[in-house]
């Protein structure tokens, strides 16, 4: 097993626009009060950054090393390190959800590049669930309040609740989904890798697009793309 230090990565606070703007309006600008403004101080994107890794970095895991060497005159794989970081504290209106999602696309485009591997692939909160099963009068069944000719049953149990998973290994369409929990907000920092895995002289491009959800009252949705690309590309 190789250990590979975090790097520092460069960070930008993102605007995400709603992604039911109004047409013909730029969201914020006052044009037209109905438009919903832009979600701001809310989401940082770290990086991307990437590294090439060789048989040379490797070569303290002999088994590492050698899986490589065994595939340089194939492909070409590169540590990619991203982060997200929500607001510190908790905000109104509340982050429900947010997504991180990477297109891999290259020239020439087979064999195309994919997620070999991803980290966390999952993160979740343990949660004591309370449920009652209620019948009442002609065995009819009840919800949660109670009254007179009922009768009911506590049926307690342990979930998980997911707070962070891995979306699209082995594919070139990778990303990673955090959702708010009962136990968990949305804040802090949150470090991201993945494995790319690309054709020997292929130039591959990785796009990202954040998207976020907050609630007010229903649920709306923001969306930011990075305009510019992280080119990886062998420099032999």
């Amino acid at each position: 097993m190789i250990e590979f230090d975090d790097p520092q990565l460069p960070e930008q606070d993102l605007v995400l626009l709603p992604d039911e703007a109004l047409r013909g309006d730029e969201p914020g600008t006052g044009q037209n009060p109905d438009a919903p403004p832009p979600l701001r101080g809310r989401v940082r994107l770290g990086g991307p950054l990437a590294q090439r890794l060789t048989p040379e970095q490797l070569a303290d895991d002999p088994s590492l090393s050698e899986y490589l060497t065994g595939q340089v005159n194939t492909y070409n794989y590169y540590l990619v390190h991203l982060s997200l970081t929500f607001a510190p504290t908790p905000q109104r209106p509340r982050l429900e959800f947010a997504h991180l999602a990477l297109d891999l696309s290259a020239k020439p485009e087979a064999p195309p590049p994919l997620a070999h591997s991803m980290d966390p692939m999952r993160l979740t909160d343990t949660v004591q669930v309370t449920r009652t099963r209620r019948l009442g009068p002609q065995l009819s069944l009840l919800g949660t309040d109670v009254s007179l000719g009922e009768v009911g049953q506590n049926q307690e149990y342990t979930t998980h609740q997911p707070f962070a998973q891995a979306l699209g290994l082995h594919g070139a369409t990778p990303g990673w989904e955090f959702r708010r929990t009962v136990a968990t907000e949305l804040t802090g920092c949150h470090a991201l890798r993945l494995v790319v895995r690309t054709a020997v002289g292929s130039v591959t491009d990785l796009t990202c697009t954040v998207t976020a959800g907050v609630k007010i009252p229903l649920l709306r949705r923001y969306t930011r793309t990075l305009p510019h690309p992280l080119r990886l590309e062998a420099t032999l």
